[in-house]
């Protein structure tokens, strides 16, 4: 294939993402049809399906997109410290979210559906499961350079650990998307997550370090959701 037919093909490829995201911001999940989004990219129904899939194929690219995004952004081999990853895995991970959050509050649920938010697992080779591994992965980078600095003993695995965190994270997405709690509050509950999971196999100075963390995370608890999180 020529340089110049895969530029092209690129190109419809960008059309037809930057369309989808158009459409669910504005209209959510329901207005997301082939033919609207067809006419939207300015493309033939048969012409998208070549291209990119059907729907759920289109939407199941676009969360992996936003995974990579996150990863792109989180540049963890230059971040100071492991706890400096752990707080830029969420931090970084809101911001993604943050600048669309009409098209995320839309895309979540249907996340869970297509279980890439419940689908962390190695043997899995689903577009799904390969975004919810690449989120794992985010952690367990963190926690082995914990182990290998001597601030986690490794006496549980980096990739159980890294786990255990996304487990941590995705429960407090859930209630931010449901309107239970506010985006800050989520953050909170992530955060704290984060550290006692680390704090599970660290070493004596770190678990202190870490103890205090969610003591100081303890102070700042909102109990009832902050209606602005809900546009």
């Amino acid at each position: 294939m020529s340089a110049k037919r895969e530029q092209a093909i690129s190109e419809r490829k960008r059309r037809i993402f930057d369309a989808a995201r158009a459409i669910i911001s504005q209209q959510g999940l329901e207005g997301l049809t082939t033919r609207g989004l067809a006419q939207a990219a300015g493309l033939t129904v048969p012409t998208l399906y070549n291209l990119v899939g059907g729907k759920d194929a289109i939407l199941t690219h676009m969360v992996s997109q936003n995974v990579e995004a996150i990863w792109e952004r989180l540049a963890l081999d230059r971040r100071a410290t492991p706890l400096d990853m752990a707080d830029a895995i969420v931090d970084e991970a809101y911001e993604v979210v943050r600048r669309e959050k009409a098209f995320h509050r839309a895309i979540l649920p249907l996340m869970i559906e297509l279980e890439v938010v419940l689908a962390a697992n190695p043997e899995r080779d689903d577009p799904g499961a390969r975004a919810a591994n690449r989120c794992v992965e985010m952690a367990q980078f963190a926690c082995q350079t914990a182990i290998d600095s001597g601030e986690l003993r490794g006496t549980i695995p980096a990739a159980e650990l890294g786990q255990q965190m996304f487990i941590t994270y995705r429960g407090p997405m859930r209630d931010w998307l449901e309107g239970v709690i506010s985006s800050a509050e989520m953050i909170r509950r992530q955060r704290r997550g984060f550290y006692l999971v680390l704090a599970a196999d660290a070493s004596d100075g770190f678990r202190s370090i870490l103890i205090k963390r969610v003591a100081r995370l303890a102070e700042q608890q909102t109990a009832t959701p902050v209606m602005e999180d809900a546009a």
